[in-house]
């Protein structure tokens, strides 16, 4: 068992209970001005480890396995926690996420991995199917046609695809877009990330604010072949070239926003890299001036991207993100940004039982990975264990053998081909509000 792992969940640990014991730390994190002041069953430390729990079964349920497990005799009524949840800013989710992150990032040491010194950060956005209620719809919104109607947000997320770790995530009504939440986003990215973006990201705005920091930020962008710019580098022929792309009014008017007073004839210079693939052609943009980066080399730096459709996946799937305990605005941000947190706790905790598996003699045909969706089950039996119990050794050990056990093979070069679905039809998963698994 590796002794950052404990490190970080000691982190984690004297956190949460730094908060739910200081008043003046818990006022930070409460939405009403005497929330948490009483002594309940539900306090805020118990509150904050339910719902970072991840209920997926009826209320009713998980509630008597949570005091169960929190070793109390008295339980408490589903009502009583729809009212403390009431009084929790999902502020505090992000945060805790923030110190995982942080704590990984200052304690990891060598197994921090990185990209010729760069972080590796995808930036994607992806929509979250919500239930049909009055204040999820009037906040969130969504697409409606003279059939139906589907309240989504639209969420953004910044994902570390090396160490599988999500630096940053926001969830928003739908009508703000991912775009909108990537610009506003810039000024997060450090000067050690190399950010990774695909074609819907590819405009004059979004590489203007990336290049002009005061420190520029590195990105690699699939670039849009329609646009003309790009169109005349295929035809080109060439491999790489460097030229100056100019703003539409749009763009001209948004950087305004922002701050950047330029005209339509203000350039800004990219470098194109042609990539080959077996059907087609792709155009790989970024501010990586490096002559030595060959197309092949930008080839499996924008494949890394796919990190990030994976962890999304794991969400939605195994997470079950979709599927939420609440029926108001406050429970979807709630756990959204649990799940984010149990995602990346999940990335940490593996991390060595992953290293376990790579180091077993070779007498398999394929290289084995840690089962997500056993570990993810086994890790939310534990989660409450992490936080309350002395024993915290004997947990992790336990943990890392349970995620050892039943691996499964990775085969290289699978593909399959991608089906479009409508965008009505992307989820999987459609909750009703009477959705209550027992």
């Amino acid at each position: 068992m590796s002794t950052t792992n404990l490190r970080i969940i000691e982190e984690l640990r004297f956190f949460v209970l730094q908060v739910s014991q200081d008043k003046e730390l818990t006022s930070l994190f409460s939405l009403t001005p005497r929330g948490f002041t009483r002594n309940r069953k539900l306090g805020f430390l118990r509150t904050v480890l339910l719902i970072g729990k991840l209920c997926k079964k009826t209320l009713s349920v998980e509630l008597e396995s949570f005091f169960e497990e929190m070793g109390s005799l008295k339980n408490c009524s589903v009502s009583a926690f729809c009212q403390q949840r009431k009084k929790l800013n999902p502020l505090f989710y992000r945060v805790w996420n923030q110190v995982l992150c942080t704590s990984f990032y200052a304690l990891a040491g060598s197994r921090i991995k990185t990209w010729q010194g760069y972080k590796l950060i995808a930036v994607d956005g992806s929509n979250v199917s919500l239930i049909d209620t009055p204040s999820i719809s009037k906040h969130f919104g969504g697409q409606r046609n003279q059939h139906d109607s589907f309240i989504q947000g639209k969420s953004l997320y910044a994902h570390d695809v090396l160490n599988n770790l999500v630096i940053h995530a926001q969830i928003a009504p739908y009508s703000v877009g991912e775009l909108v939440m990537a610009y506003n986003w810039v000024n997060g990215i450090k000067p050690d990330m190399l950010t990774i973006y695909d074609r819907n990201f590819c405009n004059y705005k979004m590489m203007a604010l990336l290049s002009w920091q005061e420190t520029e930020r590195k990105f690699v962008i699939r670039a849009r072949e329609k646009w003309k710019p790009i169109a005349n580098f295929i035809k080109s022929g060439k491999e790489s070239e460097v030229i100056a792309i100019y703003p539409s009014p749009n763009a001209i008017e948004g950087l305004y926003e922002c701050g950047y007073k330029i005209t339509a004839k203000t350039p800004l210079k990219v470098r194109l890299v042609r990539v080959e693939l077996p059907n087609s052609v792709e155009v790989i943009a970024t501010n990586l001036w490096n002559e030595n980066l060959r197309p092949t080399d930008f080839k499996s730096l924008y494949f890394k991207r796919w990190g990030i459709e994976t962890n999304i996946s794991h969400q939605k799937n195994i997470l079950r993100l979709e599927s939420f305990s609440g029926l108001s605005q406050l429970a979807v941000e709630q756990e959204f940004y649990a799940t984010i947190f149990m995602a990346n706790l999940h990335a940490v905790i593996t991390h060595e039982a992953q290293k376990t598996l790579d180091n077993e003699p070779k007498k398999r045909k394929h290289r084995m990975k840690v089962n997500g969706n056993k570990s993810h089950g086994k890790l939310r039996e534990a989660f409450i264990s992490l936080f309350t119990r002395d024993n915290l050794v004997e947990i992790l050990m336990t943990l890392h053998n349970l995620f050892i056990r039943d691996p499964l093979p990775q085969r290289p070069n699978r593909s399959y081909q991608r089906v479009v679905k409508n965008k009505q039809t992307k989820s999987k998963h459609k909750t009703c509000n009477n959705y209550k698994p027992a």
